[in-house]
């Protein structure tokens, strides 16, 4: 009798391996992350960096429905969840000295325009942690991001993967900010928009507003990281980003908490 058992579950097993052979296995979640190895940037060369000079490089990505498309724009529904993601960094205690290209400056957004919106998201920082303090300095030529201590903005052309991109470059014996360059993409359109009551999304142009982009794009220049799960869609350092969004203008409660844990 326990001869025949034995060969009923060698037969019930056998028969459940035909059934599922082939089956594809199911794969593991993949993250939305972006890789920052990808190939983004042509404005970045390829330089080494000097001994105790580490780089982290940012890319904010539109979530795109097809190639080209600059995103889908939605009103804040919950600014008030409290999750952050510290970068590992933290500006000098003095402060930073930011420069603008102003002949790489769309001419939908004009220079006084952009500097007036860059300004405002610099001040957005400071608002939450008077720590953070920058400073606008005189323009600068510089249209290739690269360790020259200039801390430049400017538009250049990047891939249409992305919307902007900051490179950090820090010192790791200290976590202290050396350098920092953010690129907007010139692929793209580009406004400053003029919310219409309370609304946070604008559809006339189709485009990205500069301080939208760039209050996230500062956010990594204070120390704090992206953040990607679908529950932080509407705080500032949410990883994606809008054409016509105005929403991340205005810190969330992570985004707040965050700079404030960034190391003193």
């Amino acid at each position: 009798m326990k001869h025949r058992h034995w060969i009923l579950t060698i037969l019930f097993v056998t028969a459940l391996s035909a059934m599922f052979a082939g089956a594809p296995l199911a794969k593991p979640p993949v993250s939305e992350q972006p890789a920052e190895d990808e190939e983004f940037d042509q404005t970045a060369p390829d330089t080494p960096l000097p001994p105790g000079i580490k780089e982290r490089v940012f890319i904010h990505l539109p979530r795109a429905h097809k190639p080209g498309h600059l995103g889908t724009c939605t009103q804040t529904t919950n600014a008030g969840i409290n999750d952050y993601g510290l970068a590992g960094w933290r500006l000098p205690d003095a402060g930073i000295t930011w420069r603008l290209n102003p002949s790489t400056v769309p001419s939908s957004v004009g220079v006084p325009a952009a500097v007036t919106a860059l300004t405002a998201a610099f001040a957005t920082w400071t608002a939450a942690d008077e720590k953070e303090k920058f400073f606008q300095g005189a323009n600068t030529s510089v249209n290739r991001s690269r360790l020259d201590f200039v801390n430049a903005v400017f538009w250049g052309k990047v891939s249409a993967g992305a919307i902007a991109i900051t490179y950090i470059r820090y010192y790791t014996a200290t976590g202290i900010v050396a350098d920092v360059d953010t690129v907007f993409n010139s692929r793209y359109p580009w406004a400053v928009f003029n919310p219409i009551s309370d609304s946070e999304c604008q559809s006339t142009p189709d485009a990205y507003d500069v301080e939208n982009i760039a209050v996230h794009e500062f956010g990594h220049w204070v120390g704090l990281d992206d953040l990607y799960d679908v529950l932080d869609k509407d705080l500032t350092m949410y990883g994606y980003g809008a054409g016509g969004e105005l929403k991340k203008r205005t810190l969330g409660t992570g985004d707040i908490t965050g700079v404030n844990e960034v190391a003193p």
